[in-house]
């Protein structure tokens, strides 16, 4: 009871700073619906966070031949992607997740990286408990144009996910991809843009921390100039 207790506290904050939950209703009861369709595949990965998941629309082929579910909403935090776990991942039980928050916590929710951490740590320790065998991979935040006055902010998040996922190195793994998003003055490449969604060209990325044994896999992250 008393260890029952000591999670509750833990997780509460990260609840408390969830955005309205009933922002996000219709797309979780759509996921809910598609998901009650069929059964989910073996060795699944699942894309999850916000709307830079979303907005992936090639990922069944850049991830080709792994099958792979978008569970993105546009506007989450990491906190919501804490709060909708149960009825958004649980049910899949993927192999791996693919994560994708904190840009949103930042600029809209104005939290500080070290609360973003607090959450992420939150999200962790469900997924330790729920589902043992299913491994996460977190992404780097994004830079761009619109956001750039953040960078620091960013940048800070960055390097604490990247630490995070050293110390958890067989359940976390981290996927580097904002020096290669800027350009060579180190701001933000506004040929780069997720908000501008023509053309499909791929952008090959070294995923993964390299010091992590059995962690350089490569895939394709779509990119549009």
């Amino acid at each position: 009871m008393r260890q029952l207790l000591s999670l509750w506290l833990l997780c509460l904050p990260c609840l408390l700073a969830a955005q309205n939950p009933a922002a996000f209703e219709p797309e979780i009861r759509a996921f809910e619906h598609l998901d009650s369709l069929a059964p989910s595949a073996k060795g699944q990965v699942l894309l999850y966070g916000s709307s830079t998941m979303r907005l992936w629309k090639t990922f069944a082929r850049d991830l080709d031949p792994f099958p792979v579910i978008n569970r993105g909403f546009g506007g989450s935090q990491m906190s919501d992607a804490v709060f909708f776990f149960d009825r958004v991942v649980l049910p899949l039980a993927p192999d791996w997740i693919l994560l994708y928050e904190g840009d949103n916590d930042i600029s809209n929710g104005k939290k500080t990286p070290e609360q973003v951490l607090a959450d992420f740590e939150a999200f962790m320790q469900l997924v330790e408990q729920k589902l043992p065998q299913t491994r996460v991979a977190i992404f780097t935040l994004r830079p761009s144009i619109a956001r750039q006055s953040l960078m620091p902010q960013q940048r800070k998040l960055n390097r604490l996910f990247k630490k995070y996922c050293r110390k958890h190195r067989k359940r976390a793994y981290f996927i580097d991809v904002y020096d290669r998003l800027l350009t060579p003055d180190g701001k933000p490449n506004p040929c780069v843009q997720l908000a501008d969604m023509n053309g499909d060209r791929l952008l090959d990325l070294v995923c993964l921390a390299p010091e992590q044994e059995g962690a350089n896999v490569r895939i394709r992250l779509s990119y549009w100039p």
